[in-house]
């Protein structure tokens, strides 16, 4: 950044100044003037600041780049002040030793090098000053962000209808739960068995050489207890004897027996064919 450039942004910094405590200074003053007057100079004074700044932002290109300048020469004296400064204690390490034991000619060396150390402290000294002012400048200067644009509200999704309700379910009906054993005995009391019609049979014929009742032959081993035991099932009277209803005859209290016609053993009356042999077994 040139000289000129440097003398014109100061001149606009100063301006810029000028022109802030004026407007601060109006608005104190405000309530002595008319409406019109304050507005009238109000804007004559913004006007001017508003122009400054515009040359100032113009210029905050340059300013960045003279910033840059004398930050990389403040780091350059650095290194060349603690050179110097490192040839200043060499020489007065010499001189203690008796290397240099002509006065005179020390006394000049000791100048020359702490003015040197001098001048370098003052030139960092000016260059700190001058980035610390530019960077007031850049902060400045620095054109205002653009605010950003309202973001457009975002529009409610519509909410969806309710669902419908289902349906009831229909209440599964109870299923029927298993009878006790006392359940099924007294309805076994309360059906009454009929006694099944025997079924119609062809008369058959009894051999010409026996007789039409031929006298029952002994029994074959375990028949006779077998009718013992009907019998006494049916004669006994006892509430288990009443199960086996169907062996009596009607408006009888004894068993009935069908005796096969060809081995003599005792059947069931329900029974068609005989047990023992398989024969057909008479109608009664």
């Amino acid at each position: 950044m040139s000289d000129d450039v440097s003398r014109e942004l100061d001149q606009l910094l100063r301006d810029r100044e000028k022109y802030e405590n004026w407007l601060s200074r109006l608005e104190s003053e405000r309530s002595k003037a008319t409406a019109e007057a304050y507005s009238r100079v109000h804007g004559d004074y913004q006007q001017r600041l508003d122009e400054v700044v515009a040359k100032l932002q113009a210029h905050s290109e340059a300013v960045q780049d003279r910033l840059h300048e004398l930050e990389q020469k403040v780091v350059d004296l650095e290194g060349e002040r603690a050179l110097r400064a490192e040839k200043l204690d060499e020489a007065r390490l010499r001189r203690s030793v008796g290397e240099l034991r002509d006065d005179n000619e020390w006394a000049d060396l000791e100048k020359r090098l702490a003015s040197s150390v001098q001048k370098a402290d003052q030139e960092l000294t000016r260059a700190r000053t001058e980035i610390d002012r530019l960077r007031d400048v850049v902060a400045q200067v620095r054109p205002a962000p653009a605010a950003p644009r309202p973001t457009p509200p975002r529009e409610a999704a519509p909410t969806p209808p309710p669902r419908p309700a289902p349906p009831p379910q229909p209440e599964p009906e109870a299923e029927g739960g298993f009878l006790s054993l006392e359940e099924l005995v007294l309805e076994d009391k309360d059906v009454v068995i009929e006694e099944p019609a025997p079924l119609a049979a062809e008369p058959v014929a009894p051999p010409p050489s026996e007789p039409a009742f031929p006298e029952p032959l002994a029994a074959e081993p375990g028949v006779g207890d077998e009718l013992a035991f009907l019998e006494s099932l049916s004669l006994g009277g006892s509430e288990e004897g009443n199960s086996f209803s169907f062996l009596e005859q009607h408006g009888s209290g004894t068993p009935q027996t069908i005796i096969c016609p060809h081995c003599s053993a005792a059947n069931d009356p329900a029974e068609w064919y005989c047990t023992e042999c398989g024969e057909e077994l008479p109608a009664e």
